[in-house]
């Protein structure tokens, strides 16, 4: 007869090895995307810090909408991360100082409604200045205008989500006595999460919008162009190209859609965890994607080794410096 101990091995080893095998297959994706995006910022700055080419020609050819494509993605990226930044600095100090609010709102307010062209010259002019002999001046200057379309609405949601928290939440916020790192992460920044996401998609839909002017514009005598889908298509409307404007309407719009299907609906589906509501909702937003990264065994290590211990050290690190001793009471 078999012994119980080899016949449970036996049946163990199967599941055991299918185990792997699914995280395996769950992990493999996202370290191949992650290899992409790492080879992807490699040629970004290979191309950045390449010698300025004041007179690019744009290839209406269809192979060259991968390339330029990504381009695009990265100037709209990167101006998205630095409008997330400085809207979460503006918004907070406007919400969180009453002297500031009443010069930084109008501001911003007056700020908004100036156009993306407005900003141009002095903008294009200042950067190709500070870099005047690589491709970095231009492409800094792309992304600064594609920014001054982004930030103000989303500066706007931060501000009115502070200004939204219920005082009671405030007032024990301050009895529990948590420093200023904790009550930003732990409550005022998920009270902004659900606006600014939504905010986000209409700052990045305004930044699509205004890709051909960003990526082509006339600066003095000089006609600039940055490689890119707005280019591109630019480049195919003034040269009454209908199959490469086709070619370029096309990939964009492929490009939205991914973007929305592998970023916006999982960022959506992920920020409904922060909705504050006294009665569960009957509809929730999902989104496959999410589902499948929250099942990687690959992201969960990274958080446990990298993500986890730097936020705790933060943690650790303000509330050390917002500690305030009790004073001791002498003894009679």
């Amino acid at each position: 007869m078999t012994p119980l101990s080899e016949k449970a091995g036996a049946r163990l080893v199967p599941w055991g090895f299918l185990s792997t095998r699914a995280s395996l297959l769950t992990d493999l994706p996202i370290a191949l995307a992650g290899m992409a995006l790492f080879y992807s910022l490699i040629s970004l700055a290979h191309y950045w810090t390449a010698p300025v080419n004041m007179e690019a020609q744009i290839d209406l050819s269809p192979r060259a909408l991968p390339a330029y494509a990504l381009y695009s993605v990265a100037r709209l990226a990167m101006a998205y991360f630095l409008s997330l930044a400085v809207s979460l600095m503006y918004g907070y100090a406007a919400a969180n100082n009453a002297k500031a609010e009443r010069f930084l709102i109008p501001v911003l307010d007056t700020l908004q409604s100036i156009p993306v062209l407005c900003f141009l010259p002095a903008v294009m002019i200042s950067m190709v200045a500070l870099f005047p002999t690589t491709q970095l001046g231009l492409e800094l200057g792309s992304i600064l205008l594609i920014f001054t379309g982004q930030v103000w609405n989303m500066a706007f949601s931060v501000y009115s989500s502070l200004q939204s928290i219920p005082r009671e939440i405030l007032e024990a916020a301050r009895l529990y006595r948590l420093s200023w790192w904790q009550k930003f992460v732990q409550l005022e920044l998920p009270n902004t999460a659900i606006g600014l996401v939504w905010n986000s998609m209409m700052s990045v839909a305004g930044g699509w919008f205004s890709l051909m002017v960003c990526e082509m514009f006339v600066l003095g005598n000089r006609d600039l162009r940055l490689p890119g889908l707005g280019s591109y298509l630019q480049t195919a409307s003034n040269a009454g190209s209908i199959r490469s404007v086709v070619w370029g309407l096309a990939v964009m719009i492929g490009v939205i859609i991914l973007l929305d299907q592998l970023v916006w609906r999982p960022v959506i589906a992920w920020s409904e965890k922060f909705k504050f509501e006294q009665v569960e909702a009957t509809q929730v937003s999902t989104s496959p994607v999410l589902n499948f990264l929250r099942h990687s065994k690959l992201l969960r290590r990274i958080g446990r080794v990298s993500v986890a211990p730097a936020r705790e050290a933060l943690t650790l690190y303000f509330a050390r410096r917002d500690f305030i001793p009790t004073p001791s009471i002498p003894a009679a």
